[in-house]
């Protein structure tokens, strides 16, 4: 296996994507199983028009059309775990957001609504991701808050949820390269396995 020695190598950023493309796979279905639910032609909602990641929630969006979908990753929301092989296993607070927009409050609450029901039941019934590395741990929050866009003079809605994920393996230490490569654009190979075998000796009279 090349590269090994280096360790993990995973980055904040691989969760902030991995969570974006769960969403982005599952949406659209769960989603429609909430139209269904309350008796709304399946496909009527209008569906996310853009997905996003960002470093904090900002409550208007830029230039990103709504709907909206926002994932935030909040760093650690615990103390990581670390084991006695040197590896590290983390818990991440992410955030993920939907903003909405209508012609007046009540529809639009309604439409966040119906984003947060979808987004809630997809993110717990698919907890884990990048092959099992990274699980979802806890709920912590769910917040809804109205939004004044005075120039389109438009209603905007943004619904937030948060969760602890654990990433398993996150980082590790000992055992690193020990000379910097010569060519560290080529992928490094691991140390080479030693063969052991067994001697018998025999002991003669």
């Amino acid at each position: 296996m090349t590269d090994v020695k280096y360790g993990p190598l995973t980055s904040f950023n691989d969760c902030e994507l991995a969570l974006l493309e769960l969403i982005d796979n599952w949406f659209n279905s769960y989603l429609a199983a909430r139209e269904r639910k309350v008796g709304i032609v399946p496909g009527k909602i209008t569906r996310p028009r853009s997905y996003t990641v960002k470093n904090q929630f900002t409550t208007l969006p830029g230039e990103e059309q709504t709907p909206l979908i926002i994932v935030v990753s909040g760093g650690f929301n615990a103390s990581p775990d670390r084991h006695g092989d040197g590896t590290y296993d983390v818990y991440l607070r992410m955030g993920i957001a939907a903003v909405v927009q209508g012609p007046e409050a009540i529809a639009t609450r309604a439409l966040a609504g119906h984003y947060q029901a979808a987004l809630l039941s997809l993110l717990l019934k698919n907890r884990t991701m990048m092959n099992g590395q990274m699980s979802m741990c806890e709920l912590l929050d769910l917040n809804m808050d109205d939004i004044s866009d005075e120039d389109s003079g438009r209603s905007l809605c943004a619904v937030r949820l948060a969760f602890e994920y654990k990433v398993q393996n996150f980082a590790e230490e000992y055992d690193g390269p020990t000379v910097v490569p010569p060519d560290p654009i080529v992928p490094q190979p691991d140390d080479p396995i030693v063969l052991t075998h067994d001697e018998v000796v025999e002991a003669m009279p």
